[in-house]
C-alpha cells in the first residue's frame, strides 16, 4: 500500500507540474479561461460533491442514520436541479466568484461582507476534507491522525498552488469516474458477501442487515423535520454555493453550464442509494479506527483490489479538497485586490495560508459530518436567501443586504452551537437549534424585505 501511495503522490506532482506550465495569468488560474466543456464541468461538479465529507462522512453516520444517509446526495441533486433556471443570469453576472455575483446584484458593501463570511465558512469545508483524507490514510497506513492530516493537507495544498483551476478540471472527470466505479464495485461485493457488517460477524445476510438498520426515508434518528433542515442548510448550498458557482463560471457558455449541472444532478441520484446501502452495510463492524467505508472494503474486497479502492477514494477526497480550497482562496484574493496577471504569486500565497488554517481546524475537530454541516449552516443562513432574491430580479439596499447576511449567519451559527434551552415551553427546548436555524432564514428574508427597492 505504501508503494501505491508514493506512486499516486508522484503522479499528482507530475500533473500539477504540467498544469502549472499552462497557467499564464489569473484568469487561467481562477476559471481556466472559461473554456470548459460539459464533460469537464459535470465531472468537476460530481468529483467535488462526492468528496470525503459526502461519501466517507455519510458512511460513518450509518449506525445512527441508516438508509437515511441517502438524503445527503438526494438533497444535493435537488439543489442542483433548482439552480438550472438561475444559471443563465448567474453566469452572465458573475466573474470569478460568488462575491463577484453579489457585487453585481447589490454593490461593493455586500460583496465585502460576502468576501469575509464565505472564506470563514468554507475553510471549515476544507478542514472536513482533510479529516476525511486523514481517516483514509490511517486505515491503510501506519500513520496516526496528526501525521495523516498533515500529509493530506500538504498534498492537496501543493497541488492547488501549482495549477489552480487547470489542475482541477484536468483530473476531476477521471476522479469522478473512479469513485463511482469504486462505490459500485464495493456495494456489489458487500451485497454478495452478506453485507460488510454481516461478513465481519460471519453470520446473517445483506437482506437481514438492511431490514434491521434505521430505515429510509425516515426513522427515529431522521425525521421529516431533519429533512427540511437538511434542505435549508445543505441542499441550498448546491443552488447558491461558492463551489458550484466556481464550476459553472468555468463553462464556455450558459448552455454548457446548464447541461453540466443537469448531468451532475442525474448522476447523484443512483450514487445516493449506493452510499445509503454502504452506510447500512458497515453498521456492524466493530473497532473501526479510520474510515468505516475502508473497513467495509477490508472485509469484502479481494486483497488486490483494496489498494486501488483506497487510492480512488483518496483521489476524490483530494479533488474535493482542492476545489473548496481554491474557491475560498479566490474569494480572499478578490478581497485583497489580487486579480491581475502579475499577481499569481500573491494568489498562491493566499492558498498556502488558507490551507494551513484548514489543517489547524482539522487537528482540533475530527467529526467529518459535524464539521461539514456547521460550515454549511453558516453559509446557508447567510447567503441562500440574498442570492436567490437577487437572481429572481429583486433588489434591496446594500446596508440591508449586509445586515441580512450577518444576521442570518449569526442565527445559523447559534443554531448549531446553542444547547437545548429547558425553559422554553411545551418541549420546544429540545428543538432550540432547529428553531434558531429556521429563524436564520426568516430574519434574513425580513432584512431584505425591509430594504427592498424597485425590481430591475
Amino acid at each position: 500500500m505504501t508503494i501505491a501511495l508514493v506512486l499516486y503522490l508522484v503522479i499528482l506532482l507530475l500533473i500539477a507540474g504540467h498544469s502549472a506550465r499552462s497557467v499564464k495569468d489569473v484568469p487561467d488560474f481562477f476559471v481556466a479561461r472559461k473554456r470548459a466543456s460539459v464533460r469537464a464541468v459535470a465531472g468537476s461538479l460530481v468529483a467535488t460533491i462526492l468528496g470525503g465529507s459526502a461519501v466517507i462522512g455519510a458512511v460513518d453516520s450509518g449506525a445512527r442514520l441508516g438508509g437515511a444517509t441517502s438524503w445527503f446526495m438526494l438533497v444535493g441533486a435537488l439543489g442542483l436541479l433548482a439552480l438550472i433556471p438561475f444559471a443563465g443570469k448567474a453566469y452572465s453576472l458573475g466573474k470569478y466568484t460568488l462575491p463577484d455575483l453579489v457585487e453585481s446584484l447589490y454593490g461593493k458593501g455586500p460583496k465585502f461582507v460576502a468576501s469575509i463570511v464565505i472564506p470563514v465558512a468554507w475553510t471549515g469545508i476544507v478542514a472536513a476534507q482533510i479529516i476525511a483524507a486523514a481517516k483514509l490514510l490511517m486505515t491503510f497506513t501506519a500513520f496516526d491522525y496528526t501525521t495523516a492530516a498533515i500529509v493530506s493537507a500538504v498534498v492537496f495544498t501543493g497541488y492547488t498552488l501549482a495549477g489552480g483551476q487547470q489542475s482541477i478540471l484536468r483530473t476531476d472527470f477521471l476522479q469522478a469516474c473512479l469513485i463511482i466505479f469504486g462505490l459500485v464495485v464495493l456495494a456489489g461485493f458487500a451485497m454478495f458477501s452478506g453485507a460488510g457488517a454481516s461478513a465481519a460477524a460471519g453470520t446473517g445476510t445483506a437482506l437481514a442487515m438492511l431490514q434491521n438498520a434505521p430505515a429510509f426515508p425516515f426513522n427515529a434518528n431522521f425525521s421529516p423535520l431533519d429533512l427540511f433542515l437538511l434542505i435549508l442548510t445543505y441542499g441550498t448550498t448546491y443552488t447558491a454555493g461558492p463551489d458550484i458557482f466556481s464550476r459553472m463560471f468555468c463553462a464556455k457558455d450558459v448552455a454548457t453550464a446548464k447541461r453540466a449541472i443537469g448531468l451532475a444532478a442525474c448522476t447523484l441520484v443512483p450514487v445516493a442509494f449506493i452510499i445509503g446501502f454502504l452506510a447500512v452495510s458497515g453498521t456492524g463492524i466493530e473497532g473501526v479506527q479510520g474510515a468505516r467505508i475502508t473497513a467495509i472494503a477490508d472485509k469484502v474486497l479481494p486483497q488486490p483490489l483494496i489498494p486501488l479502492f483506497a487510492l480512488a477514494l483518496l483521489s476524490v477526497v483530494l479533488s474535493s479538497a482542492d476545489t473548496t480550497l481554491l474557491s475560498s482562496s479566490v474569494i480572499l484574493c478578490g478581497l485583497f485586490g489580487v486579480g491581475h496577471s502579475r499577481q499569481l504569486a500573491k494568489a498562491r500565497l493566499v492558498i498556502f495560508v488558507n490551507g494551513i488554517v484548514a489543517l489547524l481546524l482539522a487537528l482540533v475537530f475530527t467529526d467529518i459530518i459535524g464539521t461539514l454541516l456547521l460550515a454549511l449552516a453558516i453559509y446557508a443562513g447567510a447567503f441562500t436567501v440574498p442570492i436567490l432574491w437577487g437572481l429572481l430580479g429583486l433588489r434591496a439596499k446594500p446596508k440591508f443586504v449586509a445586515a441580512a447576511i450577518i444576521a442570518g449567519g449569526t442565527f445559523a451559527l447559534a443554531g448549531k452551537l446553542c444547547p437545548p434551552l429547558s425553559f422554553l415551553p411545551a418541549g420546544l427546548g429540545a428543538h432550540t437549534g432547529d428553531i434558531l436555524m429556521i429563524a436564520a432564514f426568516v430574519v434574513n428574508a425580513a432584512c431584505l424585505a425591509l430594504g427592498k427597492v424597485r425590481n430591475i
